[in-house]
């Protein structure tokens, strides 16, 4: 007879309940060990805490301990009345934007107030161009309270730079950071006087670089911030934390007129080259191509032959230019100019404004699908340039384009000359546009010179009408238009026919 065992489970506590009661036995050693440790350990986290925020509250005193005695405060004094003032002193901003500068009163002088950078010893400052521009008297307030006059040396519209001279002595420079090497996310500190109050120091981040076509300058490339900048800070330097001038505060976007989170300021390098320049000439040099150029969709580029590109579209090849002379050509998409990528006009307009007229800069563009690459040597801007309209001339209509409801006629050279059109052969100008047509959809207007459509340059009306018969009904037409001297490529999509599909 085999011996049989039978386990019996017992409702003893657990293990970890008759640990748990002797420890409650003994005053509970390690239930307080266990707190005891918690503790230390936020004290640890919290003494690390505050160190980290001393370090950096340590960074920030010193920075703007270190940039004070340069920074000054720029009174300025106008003559004119001060709608004048500001119409010389601020460029034309769009909606939401506007330079940190102080209401004017609308009778008498004009005064206004800014900030300014001493980046000499010798008497050489920097501030924004908008502060300056149009001022009679100049008048300098350093850190310690002394006052001093000032001079302007230049203006430089295009970044809203301007470098003033003072013969006050004993002067402390700052020093010029790289804002090539600055990254998004870095702390900076903006000082200045915004509403009057002098040596005012704000705390923020780098939000983005790069920003351009933003509208407030014709070279754009700023550095956005969300430190806060008033009215009354432009001009001031933009700091990092070695309290180094990584660009000079110009502009806020704002709806009340005061901080909204978004500043922009002029980078460094962009700060030194202009000053440099009118120091050494009064002037500034820019780089010229010599073409015009716009922003291209994904649709404007696949009807071009240039899907999944990024860059700008050549509506306009300015005669005799640097563009002509490498073989530039009206529908190329510029992708890179001297190893810059160029994904909008303004930077463009940026890369070839801050080289060297007479430098030479490899272009890469888009041709067909296929890349191009080109060699040009840049000629030298003139601000003074100015287009010439077309004006409407009389002409015989030619037959209209129902189906894309507008009608064109032809205008000979004697008569393009003469209605102030360039060109060195005939042209076709739009006579009429159907209300509902595709034409008037595209913006298409009357008095409109048609340049080309499709691949194909237009200087008689046959051009045009063989143009658009080789392109299939309901495909999108890329047509390039002229008006007021401008060129710009529109779209006219030709709803009347079968639709567009792919696969």
């Amino acid at each position: 007879m085999k011996n049989t065992i039978t386990l019996h489970t017992s409702r003893r506590p657990g293990l970890a309940a008759v640990i748990a009661a002797c420890a409650l036995a003994v005053g509970s050693p390690l239930l307080a060990a266990t707190a005891s440790e918690r503790n230390t350990e936020r004290t640890a986290e919290s003494t690390g805490a505050r160190h980290k925020a001393n370090e950096l509250s340590r960074a920030f005193r010193a920075a703007a301990k270190g940039l004070a005695p340069s920074v000054v405060t720029i009174n300025t004094v106008s003559k004119a009345a001060a709608p004048a003032r500001m119409q010389r002193g601020m460029p034309m901003l769009p909606p939401g934007f506007q330079m940190p500068m102080p209401q004017q009163p609308q009778q008498g002088p004009a005064r206004g107030t800014g900030t300014g950078v001493v980046i000499s010893r010798d008497g050489y400052i920097v501030t924004a161009n908008h502060v300056v521009a149009g001022a009679d008297e100049i008048e300098l307030v350093f850190n310690d309270g002394r006052t001093a006059k000032a001079s302007i040396v230049g203006l430089d519209p295009g970044t809203d730079i301007a470098v003033l001279r003072t013969e006050e002595s004993g002067l402390i420079a700052a020093s010029f950071g790289d804002s090539t090497a600055l990254e998004t996310g870095e702390w900076v500190v903006a000082i200045g006087a915004p509403f009057g109050l002098e040596q005012t120091v704000t705390a923020g981040i780098v939000s983005a670089k790069g920003r351009s076509d933003v509208g407030l300058a014709t070279f754009e490339n700023y550095i956005q911030t969300d430190a806060a900048i008033n009215p009354g800070n432009s001009g001031g330097p933009l700091a990092n934390l070695d309290g180094e001038i990584i660009g000079i505060n110009s502009a806020i976007s704002s709806r009340g007129g005061g901080n909204d989170g978004i500043g922009f300021a002029v980078p460094s390098a962009v700060v030194r080259r202009v000053a440099d320049a009118i120091i050494a000439d009064g002037r500034v040099a820019r780089g010229y191509l010599g073409i015009g150029v716009q922003p291209a969709d994904s649709e404007m580029l696949s009807s071009l032959g240039a899907e999944h590109a990024a860059g700008v579209l050549v509506n306009r090849i300015e005669r005799g230019s640097p563009a002509e002379a490498a073989g530039l050509k009206v529908g190329d998409v510029i992708t890179a100019v001297g190893g810059k990528k160029v994904r909008t006009p303004g930077e463009l307009v940026a890369t070839i404004g801050e080289a060297v007229p007479g430098s030479e800069v490899d272009v890469r563009a888009l041709r067909g699908g296929s890349e191009t690459r080109l060699n040009a040597v840049l000629a030298e801007r003139k601000d003074d340039r100015t287009d010439r309209g077309a004006r409407d001339a009389g002409a015989k209509p030619s037959p209209a384009l129902s189906r894309l409801g507008f009608a064109l006629r032809a205008l000979s050279e004697q008569d393009a000359v003469a209605a102030g059109i360039e060109s060195d052969g005939s042209v076709v100008v739009v006579e009429s546009v159907a209300d509902e047509g595709a034409a008037a959809r595209a913006g298409i207007r009357a008095g409109d010179v048609v340049r080309r459509i499709g691949s194909q340059d237009v200087e008689t009306i046959g051009d045009a009408q063989s143009a658009i018969a080789a392109i299939p009904q309901g495909k999108a037409i890329p047509a390039l238009i002229e008006r007021d001297g401008q060129t710009r490529f529109v779209l006219i999509r030709d709803n009347d026919g079968p639709s567009d599909t792919r696969e």
